[in-house]
């Protein structure tokens, strides 16, 4: 919207401001892909050719380390799981594939519901807006005005800290020597807008991939790694960049994750948080405001 508006003031019709920050959009994203490509498919050679020691470090570190068990198990169980891998495999290529088709449509669906919203939000806040009654309309201004602010700053601030965690994780992970790094600092980025899940899963991802290319102790650095980028976030990035436009617990986020997951899957986690900010937005609206305690009178 910010970029559009900016169009629209310097004379750009809205539907041709709209398709060049879409154009902009997409160009930047079409960038990003050829940038990662070449990455991916050397380090996923790179990845798959380590991938046999890297597994043989770790029965070893598992039968030799502080767990001490004994190595014909730990073979049994490995081998027990590569079977049942390779048996659910094409439920594993169904299950994908469906779940791709549904992406694809969900983001067909956004693109084409944002672009209008982008061109004609205005107009369309201006028709909701009639609906109200004359005595409401003020409310009904001001109560939207403050929602679209702790949305937007929800976006700014997420995609904010996303970068700088994004830039940490893969610097960190280079330095280390884990393959992926940069596909997964990319992930990185993405994983901040789902908050709290999002830091855990992706950074499990880099341990159990540092595991698998360097060995138990390369897994580690990465898990204290990922815990010092996230306090970065928590008490240094998230403050400054953030504020306390969007001020929630982390259990009313992880309520909102879960609510949103059951309700609507993966789309509904990632809408799941900023829906609540906005709630929270309303209900700090419309609610009283707190009197100060007056001193008893005896």
């Amino acid at each position: 919207v910010p970029p559009a508006r900016w169009l629209r003031r310097r004379g750009w019709p809205p539907a041709l401001a709209t398709w060049a920050v879409f154009l902009l959009a997409v160009l930047a994203l079409a960038a990003i892909v050829a940038m990662l490509a070449p990455n991916v498919a050397h380090d996923s050679k790179s990845l798959r050719s380590s991938t046999s020691g890297g597994i043989d470090r770790v029965q070893n570190w598992m039968v030799r380390g502080p767990l001490h068990l004994k190595r014909t198990e730990v073979k049994s169980d490995f081998n027990k799981f590569g079977d049942s891998f390779k048996s659910n495999a094409g439920g594993f290529a169904v299950r994908g594939a469906t779940l791709v088709g549904e992406i694809a449509a969900e983001v067909l669906l956004s693109l084409v519901l944002t672009f209008f919203f982008v061109k004609d939000g205005e107009r369309i806040a201006a028709s909701f807006l009639r609906l109200v009654p004359p005595s409401r309309k003020p409310d009904a201004r001001d109560l939207g005005t403050r929602t679209w602010a702790t949305l937007s700053s929800y976006i700014r601030g997420t995609a904010v800290n996303g970068l700088v965690n994004g830039g940490l994780m893969t610097l960190g992970l280079t330095i280390i020597g884990v393959p992926l790094a940069v596909p997964i600092g990319v992930l990185t980025f993405f994983g901040g807008f789902f908050p709290i899940v999002g830091a855990i899963a992706v950074g499990a991802l880099a341990a159990l991939i540092a595991l698998v290319a360097k060995g138990p102790v390369a897994a580690l650095v990465v898990v204290g790694l990922t815990i010092v980028i996230h306090n970065v976030e928590g008490y240094v990035v998230g403050p400054l960049v953030l504020g306390r436009a969007v001020k929630l617990h982390p259990v009313a986020i992880l309520l909102a994750l879960a609510v949103g997951g059951v309700l609507a899957g993966i789309v509904g986690a990632f809408v799941a948080v900023p829906t609540a900010a906005v709630i929270a937005t309303a209900f700090d609206y419309y609610r009283p405001p707190i009197e100060p305690d007056l001193p008893l009178i005896e």
